[in-house]
């Protein structure tokens, strides 16, 4: 089986959970039937919050969370039992609390993208590149192996697509063009690994790059382009 999303769950990280969190970025509120979970943006005004959390991890939050629609969870939903353990711990804290939330609120997240990935409920970026049959081959030996010398002409081979149908179908579900794609995801995972602490020199290699001369450059013009 192919873990379409085993590459880009590294890193990821819940820095804050609670009721009134800033900035937070996953928010659980009440709806009818049950709760629902999703972005902020995803979330009705006056909705009564039941949890925010704030998660961090570069490449999921950047490229991921921010299209998800709402999730509605109600009584039989398979993940209600443990929206119901964070929604308890969040609300009685104790020894281990924050262990345990980290854990709850990342297991979450995986459901809920997974689900998304096999449903196909969301229609354009990486999740709706990862539910399509042929890009998600392309999409998954890349986040693999971002430092191999990939071209257009090896990507629509994998994808068993001519390189004009591969290149347009791309465009489409992911908004970009494989090569700015494979760059943004190799620039966003080498800035992770840097404020990690690794070395110029290593973060360049993992990602591609003959020297740290050409992957700083990289990095810049990165920078201009956001």
């Amino acid at each position: 089986m192919t873990d379409r999303l085993a590459a880009l769950m590294p890193g990821l990280t819940v820095d804050a959970v609670g009721e009134g969190i800033a900035h937070a970025n996953l928010m659980i509120w009440d709806c009818a039937g049950g709760v629902a979970v999703g972005p902020p943006d995803a979330m009705p005004v006056d909705a009564p919050v039941c949890l925010g959390a704030q998660v961090g991890g570069g490449v999921w939050i950047e490229h991921l969370w921010s299209d998800m629609p709402a999730v509605r969870i109600g009584a039989d939903h398979p993940l209600r039992p443990l929206i119901d353990l964070t929604l308890a711990e969040v609300s009685r804290p104790r020894c281990g609390t924050a262990t345990l939330m980290q854990g709850y609120v990342q297991a979450i997240i995986v459901h809920i993208l997974r689900n998304a990935i096999e449903q196909g409920a969301v229609t354009s970026g990486i999740l709706a590149g990862l539910a399509d049959a042929r890009l998600s081959r392309v999409l998954v030996a890349l986040h693999d192996d971002p430092a191999h010398d990939w071209s257009v002409e090896s990507m629509a081979t994998l994808a068993g697509m001519s390189r004009s149908a591969f290149m347009a179908r791309f465009a489409k579900v992911l908004g970009m063009p494989p090569a700015s794609y494979l760059r943004q995801f190799r620039m966003t995972r080498a800035r992770q690994d840097l404020a990690a602490g690794e070395k110029t020199r290593t973060v360049a290699r993992r990602y591609g790059y003959g020297s740290t001369e050409a992957f700083s450059r990289a990095l810049r013009a990165t920078d201009r382009a956001a």
